[in-house]
């Protein structure tokens, strides 16, 4: 057995099972994954518990993951918590997956006798559900250079000792240990821009429309800059693996007419579609 070592912590993780999701199989991602030591076992974990699950589980993502209609890992539909104001009890709205409307239960079940008596008594009601407000930024910087390290890897898979380049070079030291422990730097930047609607449907020559959840390209510079460009829900993250800066991204978007690197031509699709901001 090839010995392996893990791209974050760099032990020895040649006996890890673990199989890694760049982006959550919660958002949807079933396809993209790194084979089973490229991440141990104890990085996986702790990606999983300590930054994944406490970002998606954000007002802001839990209301995406509704809109769209993302199962969780349990096939389970997705849903939003609100109140019905009259009776103060917390509500579900739930998604029907076939896309006709919602259902909408109380959340605590010893309260859904009580609520259904309510309704029956009053002839109108509000249900309020909270405006989610953008997530976390340090959080969400954690886990953009994560998702950094892993693209890196899955680019590099099929290179003879790629993955080994990775945890040797030191130049990706900054990038790893502010992913996996949050150090070293106090914040890492990022830029954020809306690039489409998150229900945007797509249009090829061909095939059939779609929607796209997430994607991703690493866009290196002439000035040797590398960049992950992520979007997520129509919303685009770029991270500068090399470091905290965003000077030379901010300078390319002023050379390239603020196109994005995923969209080099451009974008197609069918509906409101909102302009990049530099």
């Amino acid at each position: 057995m090839k010995k392996i070592n893990c791209i974050f912590c760099k032990t020895d993780s040649t006996r890890s099972c673990s199989v890694e999701h760049i982006i959550p199989e919660s958002i949807g991602n079933v396809e993209y994954t790194l084979p089973a030591g490229v991440v141990c076992d104890g990085c996986n974990n702790y990606f999983s518990t300590k930054v994944e699950r406490p970002l998606l589980e954000l007002p802001y993502f839990r209301d995406m993951c509704y809109r769209a209609r993302i199962r969780n890992k349990k096939g389970n539909p997705p849903r939003v918590q609100g109140i019905h104001l009259q009776s103060l009890i917390p509500v579900d709205f739930v998604p029907d997956m076939e896309g006709t409307g919602p259902s909408i239960a109380a959340t605590h079940p010893e309260d859904e006798k009580r609520w259904i008596n309510f309704l029956g008594t009053h002839e109108r009601g509000t249900l309020v559900v909270p405006v989610p407000i953008p997530p976390d930024e340090m959080m969400l910087s954690r886990f953009l250079a994560k998702v950094a390290m892993e693209v890196l890897a899955m680019r590099l898979l099929d290179v003879p000792d790629g993955i080994s380049e990775i945890v040797n070079r030191r130049e990706l030291d900054p990038l790893r240990n502010y992913a996996r422990r949050g150090c070293g730097v106090r914040f890492w930047p990022f830029h954020k821009r809306q690039l489409y609607p998150y229900d945007l449907t797509f249009v090829e020559s061909g095939s059939a429309p779609y929607e796209v959840l997430h994607e991703w390209t690493l866009l290196y510079t002439d000035h040797k800059e590398l960049y992950l460009v992520l979007a997520l829900f129509g919303v685009e993250y770029t991270l500068n693996m090399g470091g905290p800066e965003l000077d030379g991204y901010k300078n390319w978007l002023r050379s390239n007419p603020n196109r994005s690197p995923l969209y080099p031509n451009g974008i197609e699709g069918t509906g409101p579609c909102l302009p990049p901001e530099a």
